[in-house]
């Protein structure tokens, strides 16, 4: 038996990156093969439905599976779906009804009712596990930018990472940006300080750096609006600061204060505590592969 599974693109790397290690987890288990399509626009997806459009998926393997993450998403699974057949799984909750879905996975800090076809897990898919492989006195600083969730403003946050570096002169800092990042960033930073760390910007990352860096890294720091970075960098064992912003919404509170109270991250703006860094075997892409193949391959 070999699976084809269909990923839909958005454009997003965070959104992608979480339905390929979901499908690399469940290539683990079977024969899969992946294929990797670009989201289609509004009015295509609509045309798509009624098949007034010639349609290039017509010429793949069938899917036995769609793999979708990112709001923009979820309407073209849906009608892949439709037209091509193959159970639908989604990655974040859906603006849309979930029954149209075979299977939601949603973090818990989204508060969406407990289904049977909705799957929690406790943090961002990602298959990251602790290696163990850290390298002493390495560390990342991970930026994020302007968000819903979080007031953003890059010359405090410059500030801090200048107050961050300038306090451990024994470490060695990789800064890497994202998509979000103000292109502005680190003009504030004087040029001393600029010398002794090593900047990578999103769009200039190597396929799989951050995963690498990440493993390696004993010591890391990221701004408080990066949730997903936030998980990867517990889920690798890394001793974690959040660079604290002030929130929009209460939407993470939870979140953060529960894995500050399990002493697995710290914030710049709250007292210090001695980290107990997580030693997972399992990552969450792990855990998610495991019931999608229990539910609905080997039933």
């Amino acid at each position: 038996m070999k699976l084809n599974i269909w990923l839909i693109l958005d454009g997003k790397r965070g959104h992608e990156k979480q339905i390929e290690d979901l499908a690399f987890c469940i290539s683990k288990k079977i024969k899969t093969n992946i294929i990797k399509i670009k989201k289609n626009n509004i009015l295509r997806i609509f045309f798509n439905f009624f098949r007034i459009l010639n349609d290039p998926c017509k010429s793949l393997p069938p899917p036995d599976f769609i793999f979708a993450a990112g709001h923009q998403t979820h309407l073209d699974a849906i009608q892949k779906k439709n037209r091509y057949g193959g159970k639908v799984i989604i990655i974040m909750k859906s603006s849309f009804p979930n029954f149209l879905f075979d299977l939601s996975i949603v973090t818990l800090h989204d508060k969406t009712y407990t289904r049977q076809n909705i799957f929690h897990t406790e943090g961002s898919v990602n298959r990251i596990i602790n290696e163990k492989k850290q390298i002493k006195n390495e560390a990342i600083i991970l930026v994020g930018g302007p968000s819903k969730n979080f007031f953003w403003d890059t010359k405090e946050i410059e500030l801090e990472i200048k107050k961050i570096i300038e306090k451990n002169h024994d470490i060695k800092f990789t800064i890497g940006t994202s998509r979000r990042t103000p292109p502005e960033f680190m003009a504030n930073i004087p040029k001393d300080i600029q010398s002794r760390i090593k900047i990578v910007k999103h769009n200039k990352c190597p396929i799989n750096w951050i995963e690498k860096q990440i493993s390696k890294s004993e010591y890391a720091w990221v701004t408080q609006d990066s949730i997903s970075m936030l998980y990867e960098l517990v889920s690798a064992g890394s001793k974690v600061t959040c660079i604290s912003l002030e929130p929009k919404n209460d939407k993470f509170i939870n979140v953060f204060d529960k894995l500050y109270q399990n002493k697995k991250i710290n914030f710049t703006n709250r007292k210090v505590q001695k980290l107990e860094p997580l030693e997972n075997l399992k990552s969450t892409a792990d855990i998610c592969a495991n019931y999608i193949y229990k539910t609905f391959i080997t039933d």
